[in-house]
């Protein structure tokens, strides 16, 4: 895959309006990105009595020209009006479109592009920041669990049999909305994303879900039911990914929901063209893993677009079923209009072709004010915890900060690599949990060049960094015999044994560096540390192991801490067994170990502690 080149942040906040279509997940129909600015005509609609005239304008405009924007999931409202009861007039646009001659595009398959803007480029990613403050979910916990109860007591009665409930994260923002979308695009890869601006309002969306995808009289979509947490490594990432594909209570809610879409595609498909691809698919992306369904059917000639939305809008995953009296029940429960949460975002061109996301893990940011929404499919034996910390989990990429990191692997040379396929291992299996590309032939080369370098008879250490593309770079340095600081000392930070990071080897290591940086001038070999439920980790650059009545112990991974290489070695040799340790397991050990690949065992004291903790 071809990435995109960085587009100039001064660029984009000097346009009125701007919008970037962008895919960092390519699969076989979805590989490609798109620019569009300097609009000719601004559609915009904000009243029922408008819409008529907004879809003929869509219907007029779509022959010769490009529609991109957004349709707020209000606009379902107009379409049952006879049964939904609101008011007439919205301050959100229900439909906010603009009209643009060209398109540019990239194609992330081979690098081919048309785009020719002067300025839009920059040969270096400008550094922009921003800052989220006063961060706070709409609905308290108290409250939360009241709604679903009431949820419950609909479906207890036969009203509805799902309701996509939803709430909203409130924000004040600073800084650049565009250096937002670049921070959170990073940090995970997905099919749809958008960083569009549309006059005082910029609009962030990082949705992996497709609404709806026209080509001629071809319409698809796949909505996505159904969701569980990321592991702290490929091997839990599995067994996750096993446990979602065999839940009961997902698979119902996604087929509820398919059969919902089915229908709805049905009133303006031809007959018997209606059909489900590839059901129960499980979609990894940053911090969870979503189930997703593929519906497509076949258009009757002279449908459009209003006879479209009016079947299908606003999209059943973000409703519920049976659609319009579980609309009625939303309307009631949530106190925000969801606004374009839950609506359409996307562009519709002149060659018969539109395309859409469903906009759920997407911003709006209008001058220091910011919102997200979030929400979860209630089902009658849902548990109104659970589903308030699966809103937290979803709302978890927007104040995770990204940084750029690479993947590291360090081991000892000594007339030849030592532990290498245990070094490659762990490697490769961080690079399929973070989606970085391995090539063990092209890591294998690299070593062979690296060792004509290296002289006999010196011991060197060895280390590999890989970035997420694949580009690989190593480093060697002499190893100086003898080890003459035999001291560790307890570390004050503590460790969140949530954090995935912890679990593999990164760059991405700034309070061990720091903390390293800091002992080694005083004379200490390294220093460990403890987790937030004061069990001990690891140290900086090496594993704990203590010995007690002639048996060794090591923390186990659930602590948060890396496997080491050397450290499994052990005990896959059953030299060495976990068990959890706490400061008074460390005071009272008959011996204390430090261990990884390149130094081996070696006996440390600890120094600066008493049965309280750090002095």
């Amino acid at each position: 895959m071809v990435n995109l080149p960085v587009i100039n942040p001064d660029y984009v906040r000097k346009q009125p309006y701007f919008f970037l279509f962008e895919t960092s997940l390519c699969d076989p129909s979805n590989f490609t990105s798109y620019i569009f600015q300097n609009p000719k005509k601004i559609i915009k609609v904000n009243r029922f009595s408008e819409v008529p005239r907004g879809f003929k304008d869509i219907e007029e405009y779509s022959r010769k020209y490009y529609l991109v924007g957004y349709f707020s999931y209000e606009l379902g409202y107009y379409f049952e009006k006879e049964s939904i009861k609101t008011k007439e007039a919205f301050e959100y646009p229900l439909i906010h479109l603009a009209v643009f001659d060209k398109r540019f595009y990239f194609n992330h398959r081979n690098g081919e592009t048309d785009i020719d803007i002067s300025k839009v480029f920059s040969s270096f990613r400008k550094s922009e920041d921003f800052s989220i403050d006063s961060l706070s979910f709409s609905l308290s916990p108290s409250e939360y669990k009241r709604k679903i109860g009431r949820i419950k007591d609909y479906i207890r009665r036969g009203d509805t049999y799902q309701v996509n409930f939803t709430a909203k994260y409130n924000f004040k923002f600073s800084g650049s909305g565009f250096s937002l979308y670049n921070n959170l695009k990073n940090s995970q890869r997905i099919p749809y994303g958008a960083f569009c601006k549309l006059g005082k309002e910029e609009i962030i969306s990082l949705s992996p879900e497709l609404f709806f995808k026209k080509n001629g009289l071809r319409i698809c979509s796949q909505p996505m039911k159904g969701t569980i947490k990321r592991g702290i490594d490929i091997r839990e990432d599995q067994e996750n990914m096993a446990r979602l594909k065999k839940s009961l209570k997902n698979r119902a809610e996604n087929l509820m929901i398919v059969d919902l879409m089915r229908n709805d595609l049905g009133r303006i498909c031809k007959t018997n063209s209606v059909e489900v691809g590839e059901p129960f698919k499980i979609s990894k992306y940053n911090t969870l893993f979503q189930m997703t369904s593929n519906i497509q059917g076949i258009l009757n000639k002279g449908i459009s677009y209003f006879d479209i939305f009016k079947a299908i809008y606003p999209g059943g995953s973000v409703t519920g079923a049976p659609k319009i009296r579980t609309m009625q029940i939303i309307k009631e429960l949530e106190r925000q209009n969801r606004n374009i949460y839950c609506g359409a975002l996307g562009f519709i061109s002149p060659f018969g072709e539109a395309v859409f996301n469903l906009p759920i893990r997407t911003i709006s940011i209008s001058g220091k004010n910011g919102e997200m929404g979030v929400g979860s499919g209630i089902v009658y034996d849902s548990c109104p915890l659970d589903e308030f910390l699966e809103c937290k989990l979803k709302a978890k990429f927007l104040t995770d900060r990204h940084n750029d990191f690479q993947l590291i692997e360090t081991m000892l040379w000594d007339k030849g690599y030592k532990f290498l396929n245990q070094h490659l291992i762990r490697l490769k299996e961080s690079a399929a949990y973070f989606d970085f590309n391995y090539s063990l032939k092209n890591i294998n080369k690299t070593l062979k060049l690296l060792e004509d370098k290296l002289k006999p008879g010196q011991r060197y250490k060895i280390r590999i960094l890989l970035d997420i593309t694949g580009m690989l770079k190593t480093e060697f340095f002499k190893i100086k015999e003898g080890h003459s600081d035999r001291y560790i000392t307890i570390s004050k930070h503590k460790t969140d044994p949530d954090n995935v990071f912890l679990y593999h080897k990164t760059t991405n290591r700034q309070v061990y560096d720091l903390e390293y940086a800091r002992i080694k001038g005083k004379g200490y070999l390294d220093v460990i540390f403890k987790n937030k439920r004061n069990e001990f980790t690891e140290g900086a650059i090496s594993n704990i192991i203590i010995q007690k009545n002639g048996r060794l112990f090591t923390p186990p991974l659930k602590s948060g801490l890396l496997p080491g290489v050397f450290r499994d070695y052990l005990i896959k040799n059953r030299k060495l067994k976990e068990k959890t340790l706490f400061l008074k397991d460390i005071l009272s050990a008959d011996k204390i170990f430090l261990c990884n690949s390149v130094r081996g065992l070696i006996e440390v004291k600890l120094r600066n502690v008493h049965s309280s903790g750090v002095v």
